[in-house]
């Protein structure tokens, strides 16, 4: 096995809770962060071109790769309070102004957001012209349509239908979509296909498909 983001080898990854061989022992990595490394890794130009990025929720595996990069002003965001972050921010109602970023990564945010319509508006709104968002979520591939059942409220019963009790959705790839009624482009992005036989070194899931949204504003 093999990390991209500290490049690190193992005979196999740690076990997750909910899975085996899913974590880096170093770095603390799951699938996700190396399929959205391996993305931008494949991408080269995302990244270069891109002067300010702001990134949800991050996750210290990847947070630590850019906040390192050259010439990039990296900007931390969640809305929980015990989090060590430079912005307090609403995904719903973003306190910035029309065009602030050149790039965004909001990954594993939306299953949490009541109105994610509002959001994906947001996402959209803050990102500059000619730039990206990168969104992810998780996927079940068996489904055609995102599921969505507002009377289910019991914690455990949220767990059963959307794999975690604090999510509100369990989205399809039909989220694509979703992102395109917000005005984004959307490219799918499955980073395990684009390696073929080399994902295995990775240890990469066929859901994590990611979703690279280009601003396209007026």
């Amino acid at each position: 096995m093999q990390c991209p983001l500290c490049a690190h080898g193992f005979d196999r990854f740690k076990d997750d809770w909910n899975r085996p061989d899913a974590l880096c022992w170093r770095c603390g990595s799951h699938e996700r962060h190396r399929a959205q490394w391996l993305a931008l890794q494949r991408r080269p130009e995302l990244l270069a071109d891109a002067r300010s990025l702001l990134h949800f929720s991050p996750e210290w595996c990847l947070r630590r790769r850019l906040a390192a990069l050259p010439g990039l002003r990296y900007v931390t965001t969640d809305l929980d309070p015990t989090q060590d972050v430079d912005l307090r921010l609403d995904v719903t109602a973003l306190q910035l102004p029309d065009d602030a970023f050149d790039a965004i990564i909001c990954s594993h945010v939306l299953e949490h957001v009541a109105d994610d319509a509002a959001a994906m508006g947001e996402l959209h709104r803050v990102t500059a012209p000619g730039g990206w968002c990168l969104v992810m979520v998780p996927i079940d591939l068996t489904r055609e349509r995102t599921y969505e059942d507002w009377s289910i409220t019991d914690a455990a019963e949220r767990e059963r239908a959307f794999l975690q009790h604090d999510h509100v959705r369990l989205y399809a790839a039909d989220i694509a979509e979703r992102l395109r009624a917000a005005g984004f482009a959307v490219d799918v992005i499955d980073v395990l296909a684009e390696l073929g036989e080399r994902a295995a070194t990775y240890r990469l899931n066929a859901s994590d498909l990611i979703f690279l949204c280009r601003a396209a504003h007026a």
